[in-house]
């Protein structure tokens, strides 16, 4: 086994305490004594932990990595939930589950929702029926944010305009900087109801007036996931990070009027998932 290839990510999400303890709050909100409940791409399995404990009746747990799938089985055992936690080993958006779910947790999500596949994990289990109208989803919507500005690219002597990651926890001193400065405000690109279909494409026109005057080279995509139950999350160190991206070079004046074309693919698996240009 591979094992810190197939194991990083799940073991960063774990020991997330902010996003970790966050979800536990709306899980244990939303779950109902006896409910049945999907994890969708369980992972270490911490979360179908919270829904067992919190009642569940039933959790089904998916997980497409044969290897994490092991390890969760154990766990499972391990903390006296293996009548009630069972581990699926398949690619959620092709699970056929005996029944309908109460409650969906589906933290699938990156930035923008680009890169995972929360938007075509749903849409596939709304299909084949396991979730509807009624499910209530963890997180039920996901907000998406743009800032446009000037970004240093400078690295050890070099310009190297590269895709970032924003991590709240990258400037302790240990990481090269990235300077970004915002030059116009931050606008909403589009909401992402989880409670019924989502269109994974998605283009838009976004205008700004930035408040100063500068070349726009770089954009920060951040976002909001609102899990339920007044709870929400902006970046935390192992989940929906900002992202620094490069764009062709824009001079701007303040004041002046500038429009943006942005479209893109939710759950893409493509190289073209994101495009912004002028106009």
């Amino acid at each position: 086994m591979d094992f810190f290839a197939h194991l990083e990510m799940p073991s960063l999400c774990l020991r997330d305490a902010k996003r970790t303890t966050a979800f536990r709050a709306a899980i244990e909100s939303a779950v109902e004594p006896g409910d049945v409940v999907l994890d969708a791409g369980a992972g270490s399995g911490i979360l179908s932990l919270f829904a067992a404990a919190a009642g569940a009746g039933k959790v089904y747990a998916v997980e497409a990595d044969e290897d994490l799938a092991d390890r969760l089985r154990a766990n499972v055992a391990l903390n006296g939930f293996d009548r009630v936690v069972e581990v699926i080993c398949r690619d959620v958006r092709s699970v056929s589950l005996p029944e309908r779910v109460n409650v969906a947790v589906a933290e699938l999500i990156d930035t923008w929702l680009l890169d995972e596949h929360q938007v075509p994990a749903l849409n596939a289990l709304r299909a084949a029926g396991a979730i509807d109208a009624k499910t209530r989803v963890i997180p039920h919507r996901y907000e998406a944010f743009v800032e446009f500005g000037e970004a240093d690219f400078d690295c050890y002597g070099f310009k190297l305009p590269f895709p970032a990651h924003d991590w709240p926890d990258a400037d302790g001193g240990v990481w090269h900087p990235l300077t970004f400065r915002a030059i116009s405000q931050v606008v909403k690109v589009f909401d992402a109801d989880f409670g019924g279909p989502v269109d994974p494409a998605f283009e838009t026109a976004v205008s700004v007036r930035p408040a100063a005057g500068g070349v726009i080279n770089a954009v920060r995509l951040s976002g909001l996931v609102l899990l339920g139950g007044g709870v929400s999350l902006r970046d935390t160190p192992a989940f929906n990070g900002s992202k620094i991206l490069p764009v062709a070079e824009v001079p701007v004046t303040a004041g002046q009027a500038v429009t943006f074309r942005i479209r893109g693919v939710r759950g893409g698996s493509n190289r073209h998932v994101l495009a912004i240009s002028v106009g």
